[in-house]
């Protein structure tokens, strides 16, 4: 490993403190307790994870490496220790006092490992031979930076879901004590009424849900698109019944959130074939449905302020 790669892992293992602290700034407790999918880690136990990891794991090797003649280390079981160590029920702010006292004995190894030093070895039991720059390149960027961007994918993904579920109760609000004729006035003749947009909201749910389903299911499908206009026309978005078109959305919105909530981050990243944009991934998709939501639940505000 050339010493400009090395500086560059050394720096992110020095910077960590200050991006974990930031990255859990102002974070929730519902969210740090919140896993984003059935079997996935939540914030709090990648936390937890990453100081047993700390203790165990890296200052283990590193001591080790630098006390003996090739040692051999004994491979970290995640799974196992968080089963073990009970994850859920520990004190955030403890393990995170605990993991800083690793980081800083880590540190303090490091700042004093020579040049030469560099290249000594030890022996992973499952991941073969092992030499500092190894483990250093492994707590770098397997490690700090791997789970750094996990709690932001987290968070992220907490925030569409989040928005996503508002959406119905907001939808709601504003069709409450509104009369059938506030509900089908329309604002100008080429203008949407409040329930057109409500059954716009419907119809465009159970195609996105349709694509969810699609993209996580099959490899790169195609997905459909829908003439807006057209539909309305079609099914008389204005004839229709305000209360059975806001359940009928409620209940598709609820498919959607369990849909999203079920998926690993991997399937977050997996595409369709969209007619017009292309390569289209669950992700893109779910942050273009949240912008969509905001764009028709404002046009709803403006109509129910004119209706009083």
């Amino acid at each position: 490993m050339e010493k400009a790669e090395r500086e560059q892992h050394l720096a992110i293992v020095r910077s960590t403190p200050d991006r974990l602290k930031a990255a859990l700034t102002n974070v929730p407790k519902k969210l740090l307790t919140w896993r984003p999918a059935p079997g996935k880690w939540s914030i709090h136990e990648i936390v937890c994870h990453m100081r047993d990891s700390e203790r165990l794991g890296y200052l283990h090797r590193y001591t080790q490496i630098l006390t003996k003649d090739n040692p051999t280390f004994p491979d970290v079981d995640g799974d196992a220790l968080a089963l073990e160590g009970q994850y859920r029920r520990l004190n955030l702010r403890e393990v995170l006092r605990d993991w800083r006292a690793a980081r800083k004995a880590c540190l303090a190894l490091l700042r004093k490992i020579k040049a030469k030093e560099w290249t000594r070895m030890g022996s992973h039991e499952t991941a073969g031979p092992m030499s500092l720059e190894t483990v250093l390149q492994r707590q770098a960027l397997g490690n700090d930076e791997a789970h750094l961007v996990q709690i932001e994918h987290i968070k992220k993904r907490w925030e569409i879901l989040s928005k996503l579920q508002e959406t119905p109760k907001a939808v709601a609000a504003m069709f409450r004590g509104l009369s059938d004729d506030e509900a089908r006035r329309r604002p100008a003749p080429e203008q949407w009424s409040m329930l057109e947009i409500l059954c716009h909201l419907r119809d465009v749910e159970f195609l996105f849900v349709e694509r969810y389903g699609k993209i996580a299911n099959h490899d790169r499908p195609t997905l459909r698109m829908i003439d807006q206009n057209d539909l309305a026309v079609r099914l008389r978005y204005n004839a229709d019944d305000p209360a059975a078109a806001l359940r009928e959305f409620q209940t598709l919105r609820g498919e959607t959130v369990a849909l999203l909530s079920a998926l690993a981050q991997q399937s977050w990243e997996r595409v369709g074939l969209h007619p017009k944009r292309g390569e289209f991934g669950i992700a893109a998709h779910a942050v273009m449905h949240v912008a969509h939501d905001a764009n028709h639940v404002d046009r709803l505000r403006v109509l129910r302020e004119r209706a009083g």
